[in-house]
């Protein structure tokens, strides 16, 4: 008898040991969640069959997430997860607000967030309000420091420069860096580039050019490629710097509920601050730093083609990808095309080794396992890159299977379409570039290929994966603009649609800042969709983003931003 006893006891011991095992690190409760567990909707946005959506309105499909050791334990309801709280649970009160899986900003430069908020801003102003603003800090600012200053858009001015040669006469004690908007351009006064060692008879170099009057002296501006001869020139940042920098990025991404981010153009210094931070287990989120395949950067190029890919999927810093530049911008008709642009005739652009695309280093990151991001904007540049992966599939086919991507996608060839899921390309993309870059873009190609132009649903008609970013900062990173944007067609403040035809549903639009971007990276199993076994990846936001109007997304908050089952941010 006292042996059964002790037998029964020692079976209920291990049982209650078993369930304590089982109770959740996190409960979140009175949540609206949105999975994004059914299946994809159809090529022309109708949602899927099993989704959760009824009489034209959707339904949530969870109230509440279990969450042990990082991951998804549990979605259900209130009642079954009360199931997994124990002594130990932490209970969240999600207070009704919207759940959906971790947001994904797929294609930016973090650094340039942290630089940005230290740089003199030049957004939105005219040409004599940056000159006004620039003499008057340079009044105020001791000799021989920089001045650095950023915001001015590309396509604004290419047609009409400020004059940097009237501000240089005024700036004479400090030299002075405008940094373009959209990282094409830069502009800098007399004496910056005296420093920088750039005269008139220095060569352009990869596209880059030089712009100089009649007369062949300089005007003190430099476009695509050849920004870099002053860029390089500023002097270098510390380690802690460059830290404080990208930290500030990684803050301001939290606060807008991303959980993870694609860095597109990781140069040395970067890297160097990823690899501490990662060290220290300090990285707050989860990165994917793409290797800028430059010239400039061939120390970390080769670095990272003789180590290969990261292999661990768990690690906050994955190196699995290259990002290389085959054309230029279409604000300052660097971007490369079929046909003479509409507003200058006998310019096609500039693309392949006249902008600094060394195919052979392309070729050896391929040979090395890496998933290529190569940019592309003009209807020529995206059917050559696309030609560059077709022929190089013919001899590795395997390489198709790594899911290669192609940034920004944005103007392309009727003929070409149907290529990108054919070769298993993702298009990687940006709504607010749809919006902003009108009514110059029909100026740059005319009305009838701009048709072609950030054609979403175009794509999506033809199989292909659009995946959603911002090119930060060249774009507001806000989730909630990219996806007003995406669904309206419209600008913030202008009723005027931009071939509506092209736009997403806002179902399309949340699963390209999701799901689909965790599919780019290979990472649909562990994270994109709230799941049981998913990575504890979450975003809490307070408008139901898939039943709200174009007014109430555009003004939506984030709440609160989860990553690996714990709080990193709360407004």
């Amino acid at each position: 008898m006292k042996k059964n006893f002790i037998l029964l006891f020692s079976i209920l011991f291990i049982s209650s040991c078993i369930k304590d095992k089982d109770f959740a690190d996190t409960v979140i409760l009175n949540a609206n969640v949105y999975t994004l567990s059914w299946n994809n909707p159809l090529s022309n946005g109708t949602p899927a069959k099993n989704a959760p959506f009824k009489d034209g309105k959707w339904q949530f499909d969870a109230q509440a997430i279990a969450v042990k050791n990082n991951t998804i334990q549990f979605v259900g309801s209130n009642k079954k997860v009360k199931e997994f709280i124990g002594d130990s649970t932490k209970i969240i009160d999600a207070k009704n607000a919207v759940i959906v899986p971790g947001l994904i900003e797929s294609h930016g430069h973090l650094q340039e967030l942290g630089e940005k908020n230290e740089a003199i801003n030049l957004e939105n102003l005219t040409k004599q309000q940056i000159l006004d603003l620039i003499i008057k800090r340079a009044a105020e600012t001791p000799k021989g420091e920089w001045i650095i200053a950023s915001g001015w858009d590309e396509a604004v001015f290419a047609n009409d420069y400020p004059d940097m040669v009237e501000l240089s006469k005024l700036t004479q004690n400090n030299p002075v860096v405008l940094i373009g908007l959209r990282g094409f351009g830069v502009m800098g006064n007399k004496l910056a580039f005296e420093n920088a060692g750039i005269t008139k008879n220095t060569k352009a170099t990869d596209g880059g050019e030089i712009l100089s009057d009649t007369k062949g002296n300089l005007k003190y501006i430099l476009l695509n490629s050849a920004k870099n001869l002053l860029l390089d020139k500023i002097p270098k940042k510390t380690l802690a710097q460059q830290t404080r920098i990208i930290e500030y990025g990684f803050n301001e991404l939290l606060k807008l509920g991303f959980t993870t981010t694609h860095h597109a153009g990781v140069a040395e210094e970067h890297m160097d601050v990823y690899e501490d931070l990662l060290k220290k287990n300090k990285l707050p989120m989860r990165i994917h730093a793409f290797v800028a395949a430059r010239m400039y950067n061939i120390n970390l190029v080769n670095k990272w083609l003789k180590k290969g890919p990261t292999k661990n999927d768990e690690s906050f810093l994955q190196v699995r990808n290259f990002k290389a530049y085959y054309d230029g911008s279409l604000g300052s008709r660097g971007a490369k095309f079929l046909e003479d642009y509409s507003d200058k005739k006998g310019h096609t652009g500039v693309s392949g080794l006249a902008y600094g695309f060394h195919e052979d280093m392309i070729i050896k990151a391929l040979d090395a396992g890496f998933q290529l991001a190569i940019h592309a904007i003009g209807d020529k540049a995206n059917r050559d890159v696309l030609d560059l992966y077709e022929n190089y599939f013919k001899a590795h086919p395997k390489s198709k299977e790594l899911r290669h991507r192609i940034e920004h996608v944005q103007i392309v060839h009727p003929d070409d379409f149907s290529r990108f899921s054919k070769l298993n390309i993702i298009a990687s993309m940006e709504p607010a570039h749809a919006v902003e870059d009108m009514p110059w873009a029909i100026d740059r190609v005319g009305e009838k290929r701009a048709k072609g132009a950030y054609a979403w649903r175009k794509l999506r008609n033809n199989d292909a994966t659009v995946i959603f970013n911002s090119d930060f900062t060249g774009s507001d990173p806000s989730f909630f603009y990219g996806v007003h944007s995406a669904t309206t067609k419209k600008k913030k403040t202008d009723d005027k649609q931009w071939f509506p035809e092209q736009a997403f549903t806002k179902e399309e639009s949340l699963r390209a800042y999701t799901i689909w971007a965790a599919y780019a990276a290979k990472q649909e199993n562990l994270t994109g969709t709230i799941e049981v076994g998913k990575w504890a990846d979450l975003t809490f936001m307070d408008v139901d983003v898939l039943n709200a109007n174009p007014n109430e997304i555009l003004n939506g908050v984030i709440l609160k931003t989860m990553i690996n089952g714990k709080v990193v941010y709360e407004k």
